[in-house]
């Protein structure tokens, strides 16, 4: 797993920031970091936002 990969997001629907972040939608990774895994979610409008400190539990291929 390294930066511009894209998976799937296994975690459960959860609410950050005011936005919701559904399962199964296709996230790109942005950065790993010692916290965690930072990846772009793109919402229904298109919008991009990013999901951070997500495991390696939380991804899976497309």
């Amino acid at each position: 797993m390294k930066a511009g990969d894209r998976m799937k997001l296994l975690k459960k629907t959860f609410m950050q920031d005011g936005i919701f972040i559904l399962t199964n939608s296709m996230v790109e990774i942005a950065e790993i970091t010692p916290d965690g895994i930072n990846a772009m979610y793109n919402d229904k409008e298109g919008f991009p936002h990013i999901v951070r400190n997500l495991h390696e539990e939380d991804l899976g291929p497309l």
